[in-house]
């Protein structure tokens, strides 16, 4: 009986644990009261963790520092800004400060979801165990949601469901013949294309086969039409390839000269559309002055954020402030105002230097080269997979990308890096 109940606990932990992630990983746009589930869910750990936790990794420390400095410089900053609020459906969650608030409490959450994947993590690997027994445990419940997905997809591609009454597809040509593209609990197909390409690239750490997971991760891919999803999986493809014989020294500059023509022409393929918009905005732009979905989000910050980090070289516009000062006539250039709240969508590091300037960004980079140089190769490879699906346009406070902060912390360091709290 009690060899029973001593393998029951750990599954059980294990079990918990995966559904965690599920929720963390997936329900962003699923809100209670305009908080995010996921987040919300993230958030009722803390009072947990301050009872139950004696020590943490040192760099988790650092990081909770990091996002303190951050939320006091912008209170100094916000002091000496101007801020534009014409913005339809304005909340006070929203306003200025608040907003710095509501974010700053967000990277609690993405924080309170680092430390239980690192304790977890640990738990395992100090028995003894492979990283992989919850790695599959993790991907095995994502399998799940993701035949949920394909299912729904399927149904409405055969016109046996319509999609006018799915959530979790939606029509991604509105002014032409319906183009059907799965979001799943996200807002649209790109963010969820993304996730997928990170758990695709986390099929690389089980042992074993592998094939299935990846079929069904690339598939949800597909059905997202995610350009970001499609290159992350392309450039962990080659770094793979590149890996496998980097060892070797007179074939490294053949693979070099083979891998990247490839990667660059597969990139151009899939971000033609891209590339096409950004060449020809000043064509585009005045038939298209009401147009939302270009007059907001990538395409318009590709040109407003510059004007913004110049403005504001050394400690950014603040966290949070973008939607907020983005109707600057000083910022604004050619594009015009708009009375939604705007999200830039251009990843980690490029909102780094435009929220908190050089400082912030050289810090934050600080801390993840600082990992990087004391941990063996392992963590290593998740730093680097945080890195890119970072560059691919996923934000700092999507849960999911602190998975692989905890995951890297939770292996063996070249020297110990816990302290006690």
């Amino acid at each position: 009986m009690k060899a029973s109940t001593q393998l029951l606990v750990p599954n059980i932990r294990l079990l918990l644990f995966s559904i965690y992630c599920v929720i963390c990983f997936h329900f962003t746009e699923v809100k209670f009261y305009d908080i995010k589930l996921n987040e919300l869910i993230s958030l009722l750990t803390i009072p947990f963790l301050l009872l139950t936790i004696r020590s943490i990794n040192k760099f988790l420390l650092y990081f909770l520092i990091f996002f303190i400095s951050i939320l006091l410089i912008t209170f100094a900053k916000n002091l000496t800004q101007t801020f534009y609020l014409n913005i339809d459906g304005l909340s006070f969650l929203k306003r200025p400060y608040m907003i710095s608030v509501a974010r700053f409490i967000e990277y609690l959450a993405c924080l309170a979801f680092a430390v239980i994947t690192y304790k977890t993590f640990k738990f395992y690997l100090d028995r003894g165990k492979e990283a992989s027994l919850v790695i599959k445990d993790v991907l095995n419940i994502n399998v799940l949601i993701s035949f949920i997905f394909i299912i729904a997809y399927l149904l409405t591609y055969f016109n046996i469901e319509r999609l006018e009454t799915s959530s979790l597809l939606y029509n991604a040509s509105p002014y032409s013949d319906p183009t059907i593209r799965l979001r799943g609990f996200y807002v649209e197909g790109g963010p969820l294309g993304l996730l997928y390409c990170f758990l695709f690239i986390l099929t690389f750490w089980l042992q074993g086969k592998r094939w299935f997971y990846q079929a069904i991760f690339f598939t949800v891919i597909l059905m997202a039409k995610s350009k970001a999803g499609l290159v992350g999986v392309i450039a962990w493809l080659a770094y793979k390839f590149y890996r496998r014989f980097h060892n070797t020294v007179w074939l490294k500059p053949i693979i070099i000269l083979l891998i990247v023509p490839v990667f660059i022409v597969a990139f151009t393929k899939i971000a033609q559309e891209y590339i096409y918009l950004l060449s020809n905005v000043d064509k585009i732009l005045p038939n298209r002055l009401t147009d939302t979905n270009f007059v907001m989000g990538r395409i318009a910050a590709v040109f407003i954020a510059p004007n913004m980090f110049f403005d504001n070289t050394l400690f950014g516009i603040g966290l949070g402030n973008y939607a907020l000062l983005r109707n600057n006539p000083e910022y604004l250039g050619m594009w015009p105002t708009v009375k939604l709240w705007d999200a830039p969508g251009l990843g980690v590091f490029i909102s780094l230097l435009v929220d908190h300037g050089i400082i912030g960004f050289l810090l934050f980079c600080s801390l993840l080269y600082s990992i990087y140089k004391s941990y063996a190769t392992a963590s290593k490879q998740l730093i680097l997979l945080f890195i890119l699906i970072s560059m691919l346009g996923v934000q700092l406070h999507f849960l999911y990308i602190w998975f692989l902060i905890g995951m890297a912390l939770a292996f063996p360091a070249k020297k110990s890096k816990a302290v006690n709290e």
